[in-house]
């Protein structure tokens, strides 16, 4: 195979991959919806930066600091650092882990939990978005393939 037709599939290959469309789409779609949160947002109110990655990984119940470093892929000690950024914004508090000593339970408090539900109402918008340019049956689809490669 000659070098220019070698160049042409690669970079073809590299533009329409499954992996840089999902994370192309997901940096849109994160960026989409901190524009539309940030604007529903009290000023002086913006979420610290790690709380914005952070957020998606606490259950509504609560979650062990231990586990939130699972989830994310990080230290303990980066989790302790967004955790007590959160804390310090109100959004969060942390609450000794009686079956675990080292670990400790990251909850919501009622301020994080309106927060949070501002940010599910974001959500939802931009889906119904999506949803007008793809059409339903589409947006069924492609949430099925997504939540089957993300569940493994």
């Amino acid at each position: 195979m000659n070098r220019t037709k070698f160049l042409e599939q690669l970079d073809h290959a590299r533009h329409q991959g499954l992996g840089r469309l999902l994370l192309l789409a997901h940096k849109r779609f994160v960026t989409q919806l901190a524009d539309r949160v940030e604007q529903s947002t009290p000023r002086g109110k913006t979420l610290p930066a790690p709380g914005r990655s952070l957020l998606p990984y606490i259950d509504i119940e609560g979650t062990r600091s231990t586990e939130l470093a699972r989830r994310v892929g990080v230290t303990k000690q980066a989790i302790g650092r967004a955790v007590r950024e959160l804390e310090d914004a109100g959004l969060v508090t942390r609450q000794d882990d009686s079956a675990d000593g080292r670990a400790y339970l990251v909850t919501f408090t009622e301020e994080g939990l309106e927060r949070l539900s501002n940010i599910v109402s974001a959500v939802e918008a931009l889906e119904r978005e999506y949803e007008s340019v793809l059409g339903a049956s589409t947006m069924r689809h492609l949430r099925r393939a997504l939540a089957e490669i993300a569940n493994g």
